[in-house]
């Protein structure tokens, strides 16, 4: 029913529901601004990555266009799109930046190995090396990521989060109220959240291709 009665609702009332908290609002803005992310991930499409990943990292900077949305300063539809262009673009230096550490690790291992006999099969590197990320890994990249819009008193207050302080030590430690550390908290929490979900929907899609 309160999906239904959103559907009705502009586009600002949606991102502002979203921004306090209703999944359902973020649902129906990632429905309507879906193909824009599909438009610009296959823009930046090739060999260097999985569409699903930069698909992933385009939702992912749609939802920042949701979170830090001022409609006093733009449209949402131009920040949506310059959020979901950079996040993109971010997460592909990412990629180059970790090939060139694997070559360099890479020729690394093979110099090491030059005096090696070739009947030994000990340095032999597996065949299953190159994983897709898993879930801890999307939960570590995605918090990094949605710290780069953040202050740097949101950035300690997820930071303490992430090494298991509780509201309370963050709260003494930094001189912040609890209720700051709760509202920074469970904005991460609900992205992770959404973006976990998302990604377990498109791998199943895929799954079944």
């Amino acid at each position: 029913m309160l999906r239904y009665k959103l559907r009705t609702r502009r586009v600002e009332d949606l991102i502002d529901f979203a921004q306090s908290g209703f999944q359902e609002a973020m649902d129906l803005v990632i429905e309507k601004y879906y193909p824009m992310v599909i438009k610009i991930a296959s823009k930046y499409y090739g060999s260097w990555a999985e569409f699903s990943d930069l698909v992933q990292n385009g939702l992912l900077g749609l939802m920042k266009a949701v979170f830090y949305f001022d409609k006093e300063k733009s449209s949402f539809s131009s920040f949506a799109w310059r959020s979901i262009e950079s996040e993109i673009k971010s997460f592909l230096t990412y990629l180059n930046r970790k090939k060139n550490l694997v070559l360099t690790e890479a020729a690394k291992i093979e110099a090491g190995f030059e005096d090696e006999s070739d009947e030994d099969p000990s340095y032999m590197l597996s065949e299953e090396t190159e994983e897709g990320p898993d879930e801890t890994f999307w939960k570590e990249y995605i918090t990094e990521r949605l710290k780069v819009e953040m202050n740097e008193e949101e950035q300690s207050i997820v930071d303490m989060w992430s090494m298991g302080y509780s509201y309370k030590e963050i709260s003494k430690e930094l001189g912040v109220s609890q209720k700051k550390v709760d509202n920074t908290v469970q904005k991460i929490r609900r992205v992770l959240g959404w973006m976990i979900e998302l990604r377990k929907s498109m791998d199943e899609v895929l799954r079944k291709k």
